[in-house]
């Protein structure tokens, strides 16, 4: 019986895409716990360390140490992973998960120190850069294993948009660091200036959005992966930001002009039939249609940012969002159209910088 050059090949990554497989799950939980329990802060719900909140974050940040070791040990016992395009992957997974061991104990001495802190703390940015940089290991090891075989992958058709998707969560909850008004500690308050976090809001969120959209539409170079993303990163925020409080609950029916604009805006990228304008501009019209509704991507917590120029003294941004209905599509109105200039940067900043290569 002969073997295949292609069975030899899928012999050898089997174990790197367990270990891929290992961080996304615990990347996910993470981020999705992390979001979690922030919700719960909002929510005012007494705090304790064993809540199921931070049981998801920390069964998260075990898992990523799981997949960690997994990968040391696969690059140091075989020299062929090391020269390997997606060994960067299992390094970006080591490195992170470091990130993600150094924050734990940091965290504890930060609060002994300092008292209860906000959003942005070092420790708690530190833990966001990890989960990040794993997740990014993720779906760099997925991308260039799928570039590498000659034979593609069913399997690795499918979790690559999905691990797109938890990417573009991870990402926007990054920049949520800096921009929302939740920094307020005991001893530190790191909130930004309201007018500043709304720049720095048009200016990155749909930018990064582009970025990720792009990435994933381009790497499987097929409609409906980008598409796919998209829902993997709303079914996130819905499940962990909405569905956990139900005072929000009659906001989910306006998900749907976003998503159906994603479709649209990945079916312009995507359709060979255009004409021969719309083809040169489809990178650009796509972006410019993502970035229009990064405000609603971003419900509820980008709410609170927006809503600090309403508010007086004392008034709690995340309180008012379910009496604020009539605000909030204002708002929304208004970053309709420096949304979409920022996406069609981020789209033609995707299209110029990166490369997918094996």
């Amino acid at each position: 019986m002969t073997i295949s050059k292609e069975y030899l090949e899928k012999s050898k990554i089997k174990l790197p895409i367990i270990s891929f497989v290992i961080a996304l799950i615990g990347s996910t939980l993470s981020m999705w716990g992390a979001s979690w329990d922030i919700t719960s802060h909002l929510l005012r719900i007494p705090e304790t360390f064993f809540t199921a909140s931070h049981g998801i974050l920390y069964l998260g940040v075990g898992i990523c140490l799981i997949s960690a070791v997994l990968g040391l040990v696969l690059f140091l016992s075989k020299k062929e992973i090391r020269e390997k395009s997606f060994g960067l992957g299992i390094k970006l997974i080591i490195f992170g998960a470091v990130l993600q061991i150094i924050a734990g104990p940091g965290d504890f001495f930060w609060h002994e120190l300092f008292g209860i802190d906000g959003l942005l703390s070092p420790t708690h940015i530190t833990l966001a850069l990890g989960i990040m940089i794993v997740t990014i290991g993720a779906v760099i090891g997925f991308a260039r294993i799928h570039f590498h075989l000659t034979e593609k992958s069913k399997f690795l058709v499918y979790i690559l948009p999905t691990s797109f998707g938890i990417l573009w969560f991870s990402v926007m909850w990054f920049v949520f660091f800096f921009v929302l008004p939740i920094s307020d500690g005991d001893t530190h308050n790191f909130n930004p200036n309201p007018n500043v976090a709304i720049i720095l809001s048009f200016i990155f969120i749909p930018f990064v959005f582009s970025l990720v959209f792009w990435s994933a539409f381009k790497t499987l170079r097929r409609f409906g992966a980008a598409s796919m993303a998209m829902f993997v990163f709303v079914i996130m925020n819905i499940t962990s930001n909405i569905l956990t409080s139900e005072n929000l609950f009659f906001y989910l029916p306006w998900f749907i002009i976003p998503i159906i604009s994603t479709i649209i805006a990945e079916y312009v990228l995507s359709n060979k039939n255009n004409s021969k304008v719309l083809q040169k501009y489809s990178d650009k019209i796509s972006g410019a249609i993502l970035g229009s509704m990064f405000f609603m991507f971003c419900f509820p917590m980008l709410a609170m940012t927006f809503l600090e120029p309403y508010l007086f003294n004392d008034v709690f941004s995340y309180d008012v969002l379910p009496n604020s209905a009539e605000t909030i599509s204002q708002i929304w109105m208004m970053t309709i159209i420096p949304g979409a200039i920022s996406g069609v940067f981020g789209m033609v900043f995707a299209s110029k910088w990166l490369k997918f290569q094996s």
